[in-house]
């Protein structure tokens, strides 16, 4: 019995494959010694290597088959450094560490891939309860893989990897459990399941929270590389003159929504029900919303300047405006997107009164 899947085709980025292409290089053909193992097919595999043992063959056929498949498995989700085996029905379940190449991101540390694995429905097939189980601890792994880093990845893993061995040591035996004994274990599944869900919910608000700020201070060095970028160009091409008061008014308002909208994140991130977000969502989705958030303060201290500027806005319009006065209105715009609106709304010349849907409000009560 052969257990060669799929080839195990490598996957090139979108800058590799321009290179490449730049370069005159072409992807080389896939050997066909280079094939990927399911943990469904190790596990099996394991299984009759065990029966070899017991029969008192070291050296079977099915070991050499065994530690094929091991080579391949490893070569794709990196080293097994937990795992269990079932002893009588191929099942078993297994945590593996890749350890991901140095790159720009995580030039400083090395990053590593977690996963469980589970190929259980072999031992569980004549106990749907404690199948359901292990598929809701699959469940649990796959969100605290793709959701959690580091310690708190490590943590969870572990801890579901526990529950999901102990489930299988109770029903890894010749005789039926007991429906008492079967009840105990699963109440205590759901439990501990419970627990598990609280922690990583604790855990993936924390984490968001760290990649939110993250994304932060990339959207914010971005939009000063391209502002800046734009100033200089400006300046080069002569359409401003850095001495001018309004040129250095509009580009300190614009820093000042920027960090307005900052400090208002960290602001609220401090308060623990002040800051909520779907981490669930994804850590790269994640990033993208904080980087968006000094855009969309310096975008909001943007229009509040002009709109001051050209007096639009009826707002001590008889008193002189210096860079601080400039400089503080685009804070709080920055600060609060929505009293900005409101500032905007109320503070038009009577044309925005029923802007923001009160009206309508009112007539529907």
């Amino acid at each position: 019995m052969t257990g060669v899947a799929e080839r195990l085709v490598e996957r090139r980025s979108r800058w590799r494959l321009v290179w490449d292409a730049i370069r005159g290089r072409e992807q080389a053909a896939p050997s066909p010694y280079d094939a990927s193992v399911s943990f469904g097919e190790l596990v099996w595999a394991h299984q009759e290597r065990q029966k070899e043992a017991y029969a008192g063959m070291l050296t079977g056929p099915w070991e050499k088959e065994y530690r094929r498949r091991l080579k391949l498995f490893k070569a794709q989700h990196g080293e097994i450094f937990e795992s269990y085996w079932c002893r009588y029905e191929a099942s078993g379940v297994a945590l593996t560490e890749k350890v991901l190449p140095r790159k720009l991101s995580n030039f400083l540390r090395r990053d590593a891939i977690l996963r469980l694995h589970a190929a259980t429905d072999w031992r569980t097939a004549n106990a749907a309860e404690i199948a359901t189980c292990l598929h809701k601890w699959e469940t649990a792994a796959i969100k605290a893989s793709e959701v959690l880093r580091d310690s708190s990845e490590r943590i969870a893993l572990h801890w579901i990897f526990s529950s999901s061995s102990r489930l299988l040591g109770f029903v890894d035996c010749e005789s039926k459990p007991k429906p008492a004994e079967l009840a105990k274990v699963v109440k205590d599944q759901a439990r501990e399941l419970g627990e598990v869900d609280d922690y990583y919910r604790r855990a993936g608000e924390n984490s968001a929270r760290i990649v939110f700020f993250r994304g932060m201070l990339w959207g914010t060095g971005l939009l000063a590389a391209l502002v800046g970028g734009g100033f200089l160009a400006a300046w080069a091409f002569g359409w401003l003159d850095p001495g001018d008061q309004e040129t250095y008014t509009l580009f300190v308002s614009i820093a000042m929504g920027a960090a307005g909208a900052v400090l208002s994140v960290m602001t609220r991130m401090a308060r623990r029900d002040g800051f909520n977000l779907e981490f669930e969502v994804g850590r790269k989705s994640m990033r993208y919303l904080g980087g968006l958030r000094p855009w969309i303060g310096a975008l909001f201290a943007l229009v509040v300047y002009l709109a001051l500027k050209s007096n639009l806005v009826e707002l001590f319009q008889t008193a002189t405006h210096g860079l601080y006065f400039y400089a503080t209105i685009a804070f709080l715009a920055g600060f609060s997107e929505r009293r900005a609106k409101v500032l905007l709304d109320g503070a038009m010349g009577g044309s925005g009164s029923g802007t923001d849907g009160s009206d309508e409000d009112k007539k529907k009560r």
